[in-house]
C-alpha cells in the first residue's frame, strides 16, 4: 500500500504540477487518480451502495407514517326500521301475555293495554367526513429477510469500495507504463544524441584526414553511412518521445498536446525487492472473491425467508369526523387501534423450495469460482516474481555490458586515432556502445514495469 500513500498528495500541489514544465512521477499518478472518469464512476458507485446499505439497515426501526384522507359525498337517506320495530312489538307481546296472570292479580287488564311499536326510520347524510392519524409498522419476525437483506447490501458496499481499489491499481499501472515510456524515449533519444555526437567528430577527423592524404574517400563514405542512420535514429526516437508524451497526458487529463517534460530520476530511484511472504490474499481480488461467495450464502437466506413465519404488528391513533345520523355526527373522536399480524406460508408448488435450492447451487458455484481464480491468481504472483528476479539479473548484466563498451569504445578510439585499428572496427565499437546503452534503458524501464505488475500481483501496489 506504499504505492497508495505517494499518490494521496496534498490537490495545491496536484494543480501546480499540471502547469509545470517537468512533472515526476507521484504528480502524475496524482493527476491520473484525480481525473480518471472510470475510478470516478466506481468512487460514485460505492457512495450509491453506501447509502442502499442505509436504506436497508432503516428496516429494524419502526416506520411511523401520517394519513389524512377527506371524503365528501351528497349520499343521503333514511333507513327504515319498520321490520324490527314490528318485530320487537310482537315478542314484547308475547312477554306481557305470559305475565298476564301475575299482572291481573295486580289489578293490571293486559288486554287493554297498547304494545304496538311506532313506525322509526332513521336520517343519514355522508357530507364531508376527515379522517387523520399516525401508524406505526414494526415488523417483529419476517424469516431472517431483513438481516439477510441488509447484510447483503452491505456485502455490495464493500465490493464497490473493492472496485474502486481495482480502479486504483489499474491506473497506477497503467499511468506507470505510460510514464516509463515517456523516460524510454527520452533516454534514448539522448543516447541517439550522443551517438551522433561521436559520428560527427569521426567524419570531422575522416574528413580532414582525407584532406591530408592519410584517409581515403570510402572511408569518408563509411562514415557518411551511419551518421544518415544515426539521424535516422533521432529522427526516429524525437518521434517517439512526441507520441509517448501524448499518451501520458491522455492518462493524467491533460490536453494531448501540452508540453510536458518527465523526472528520470523518479522512476529510476525506485527499489526493487522480491517479498517472499507476499500472499494474493492481500489484493483486493481476492477479497471480492470472498464477498461473493458470502453474498451467494446470504442470498441463500434471503429465499428460505419466503418458507418462514412472518410477524408484524401495526398500530394507529387517528381522529375521524362526519357521517350523520339523526342529525348528529356519528364520528368525532380519536381512538386507537392495533393489530398483529401472523403470515405462515403452507404450500405453493414447491416454489420457495425450488428458490432455495437455486440459491444453494448458485452459492456453490461462487465457491468453485473463487478456488479456481485463486489458483490462477498464484500463477500470476509466482510468474510476476520470476519475472521480477529476471529483470533484476537483465539489469545487472546490461549494465556490466555498458561499462564494458565505453571501455572498449575509449580503447578503440585511441588505438584508432594512433592508426592501430581499422575505420570499421571503430565504427563497430561505436555501434555496439550505442546497443549496449540502448538495452540497459529497455531493462531498467522493464523492471520498472515488471515491478509494478509484481506488486499488483502481491496486493502491495
Amino acid at each position: 500500500m506504499t504505492m497508495k500513500k505517494l499518490v494521496l498528495i496534498i490537490l495545491s500541489a496536484v494543480c501546480c504540477s499540471a502547469f509545470a514544465q517537468t512533472l515526476s512521477l507521484d504528480s502524475c499518478l496524482s493527476l491520473a487518480l484525480q481525473n480518471n472518469k472510470e475510478l470516478q464512476s466506481s468512487q460514485k458507485l460505492a457512495e450509491k451502495y453506501r447509502y442502499d446499505e442505509k436504506s436497508y439497515f432503516a428496516n429494524y426501526f419502526p416506520n411511523f407514517k401520517f394519513v389524512a384522507n377527506d371524503i365528501y359525498s351528497n349520499s343521503n337517506g333514511t333507513l327504515d326500521l319498520s321490520g324490527v320495530t314490528e318485530g320487537l312489538g310482537q315478542s314484547i307481546g308475547s312477554i306481557f301475555t305470559q305475565l298476564a296472570p301475575a299482572l291481573g292479580q295486580m289489578g293490571i287488564d293486559v288486554s287493554k293495554l297498547n304494545l304496538q311499536m311506532p313506525d322509526m326510520g332513521i336520517d343519514w347524510k355522508v357530507a364531508n367526513i376527515v379522517q387523520a392519524g399516525v401508524t406505526l409498522e414494526q415488523p417483529i419476525y419476517m424469516g431472517g429477510k431483513i438481516s439477510a437483506a441488509h447484510k447483503m447490501s452491505k456485502l455490495g458496499r464493500q465490493m464497490a469500495e473493492l472496485g474502486v481499489d481495482l480502479k486504483e491499481d489499474e491506473v497506477i499501472v497503467s499511468t506507470q507504463e505510460a510514464y516509463s515510456l515517456v523516460v524510454k524515449a527520452t533516454e534514448l533519444t539522448k543516447v541517439a544524441q550522443q551517438y551522433d555526437s561521436l559520428l560527427s567528430q569521426l567524419l570531422r577527423d575522416v574528413q580532414n584526414a582525407e584532406k591530408h592524404g592519410l584517409r581515403g574517400h570510402n572511408d569518408v563514405l563509411k562514415v557518411q553511412v551511419k551518421k544518415s542512420e544515426s539521424e535516422l535514429q533521432m529522427r526516429q526516437a524525437e518521434n517517439a518521445v512526441r507520441l509517448a508524451k501524448m499518451n501520458l497526458c491522455h492518462n493524467i487529463g491533460l490536453p494531448l498536446t501540452s508540453d510536458v517534460e518527465v523526472e528520470p530520476q523518479s522512476m529510476f530511484a525506485t527499489t526493487y525487492d522480491l517479498h517472499h511472504s507476499a500472499s494474493v490474499e492481500s489484493r483486493p481480488e481476492y477479497s471480492v472473491l470472498q464477498l461473493k461467495s458470502d453474498l451467494a450464502a446470504q442470498n441463500v437466506k434471503l429465499q428460505r425467508s419466503d418458507f418462514l413465519p412472518q410477524v408484524g404488528l401495526m398500530a394507529s391513533y387517528s381522529y375521524m369526523n362526519g357521517l350523520e345520523v339523526a342529525d348528529k355526527k356519528f364520528f368525532h373522536k380519536p381512538g386507537f387501534g392495533v393489530l398483529l399480524n401472523v403470515t405462515v406460508p403452507l404450500y405453493h408448488a414447491n416454489e420457495v423450495q425450488n428458490k432455495v435450492r437455486s440459491a444453494k447451487i448458485e452459492r456453490e458455484r461462487a465457491v468453485l469460482e473463487q478456488q479456481d481464480l485463486v489458483e490462477k491468481m498464484n500463477l500470476e504472483l509466482a510468474q510476476a516474481a520470476n519475472n521480477l528476479d529476471e529483470s533484476l539479473l537483465e539489469v545487472a548484466l546490461t549494465e556490466s555490458t555498458v561499462i564494458q563498451a565505453e571501455d572498449n569504445l575509449k580503447s578503440s578510439r585511441k588505438s584508432f586515432d594512433v592508426g592501430l585499428e581499422s575505420l570499421s572496427d571503430h565504427l563497430e565499437a561505436q555501434t555496439l556502445w550505442q546497443q549496449a546503452k540502448a538495452k540497459h534503458i529497455d531493462a531498467q524501464c522493464r523492471l520498472f514495469l515488471v515491478n509494478t505488475k509484481y506488486l499488483k500481483a502481491a496486493g502491495k501496489l
